[in-house]
C-alpha cells in the first residue's frame, strides 16, 4: 500500500523524490527499493503485456549486472471462469513458457491501485466517459485496468531519473530502456551529457558548465562543433561499462529477488 511522500501523484516529476510503498509481490513482500526500474502494464493476462514480460526476463541479467532491480506492477483485474482473479504466477508460468530464460524480477500486486494511484499510474479523479475508456479495450476487466504503460526508473535516492509513458497498443522498447540506464549512470559517474542515440564507446557531451578553460582540464582535447556545443571522447574506463559486473544466473537472481541488495561474488 503506498504511504505519504514529499511528491503527490499530481506532482511526480523527473528529479522528484517517489512515493513509499509496501506491497505484497510474487516473491515476498516488498517494503523498500534500492536502485529500481520499475513497470507498470494494463493487465496480466493481456498479449502486449506478455511480450513485454518474456522481453525483460530476456534482459534480467543485463539490469542486474548494472545494478539495477527491475519491478512490474499490475492491479491483476483478469477473472477467471469461477470469477476469481488469476494469481500472477499463473502469468509467471505463461511468459516462462515463450521465454529462453525463467523470469527472475517480482510482480507487485497492486490490487486496491493504491500505488498506480500514487504514481499516477491510475487517476482517482477520472470521470466516468474516462473511467469507460479505461476498461473497455482489450478484455482487460472489471477492476482497475490502467490504459497505459509506464515506466520509472528510480536512482539510489528514490529520486525519479526518467519516465517513459505508452499508450496501452503500444508495447515498450526494451533496448530503449537499457541503454537509458547506461546513459544516466554514464552521466553522473563522468559529470557528462549524452547525445542522441547514446551508446558506451560514443562521443559525449561537456556540460556547458564548463567554460573552455575548466573543460580542457577535465576534458582534454575536446572538439568545438558550437559554443554551445562540445563533444569528447570518453575512455571506456569512465563510463558505466567499467562497473559492469559479469553474473552467474544465480547470483543474477539473487540480486533481483525481493530484499536489502546483496553481496555479489566476482
Amino acid at each position: 500500500m503506498a504511504q505519504s511522500s514529499p511528491a503527490s501523484a499530481e506532482s511526480l516529476r523527473v528529479g522528484g523524490i517517489v512515493p513509499d510503498f509496501d506491497a505484497e509481490t510474487t516473491q515476498a513482500r516488498l517494503s523498500s527499493r534500492l536502485r529500481t526500474f520499475l513497470f507498470a502494464f494494463p493487465d496480466d493476462f493481456t498479449p502486449v503485456a506478455t511480450t513485454e514480460l518474456a522481453s525483460f526476463t530476456e534482459l534480467q541479467s543485463e539490469f542486474a549486472q548494472r545494478h539495477v532491480k527491475l519491478f512490474a506492477l499490475s492491479t491483476n483485474n483478469t477473472r477467471n471462469r469461477k470469477g476469481h482473479f488469476e494469481p500472477h504466477e499463473k502469468w509467471v508460468k505463461d511468459i516462462n513458457e515463450i521465454s529462453e530464460t525463467p523470469l527472475m524480477f517480482p510482480i507487485i500486486s497492486d490490487a486496491d491501485g493504491s500505488i498506480s494511484l500514487a504514481f499516477n499510474v491510475y487517476s482517482a479523479s477520472l470521470d466516468e466517459s474516462d473511467a469507460d475508456a479505461v476498461k473497455a479495450d482489450d478484455a482487460v476487466g472489471e477492476g482497475l485496468a490502467f490504459k497505459s504503460r509506464t515506466v520509472f526508473i528510480i536512482d539510489d535516492q528514490k529520486r525519479l531519473r526518467l519516465l517513459f509513458n505508452y499508450p496501452a497498443a503500444v508495447g515498450m522498447n526494451t533496448a530503449e530502456v537499457l541503454r537509458v540506464i547506461d546513459c544516466l549512470q554514464t552521466a553522473r559517474r563522468a559529470d557528462v551529457r549524452t547525445p542522441a542515440n547514446w551508446i558506451p564507446g560514443g562521443v559525449v557531451i561537456v556540460p556547458p558548465k564548463y567554460d573552455d578553460e575548466a573543460a580542457k582540464k577535465k576534458f582534454p582535447e575536446f572538439k568545438v562543433v558550437k559554443p554551445y556545443l562540445r563533444f569528447y571522447s570518453l575512455p571506456e574506463e569512465k563510463t558505466n561499462v567499467a562497473q559492469i559486473q559479469d553474473l552467474s544466473e544465480k547470483d543474477a537472481a539473487q540480486f533481483l529477488a525481493v530484499g536489502d541488495e546483496p553481496q555479489i561474488s566476482t
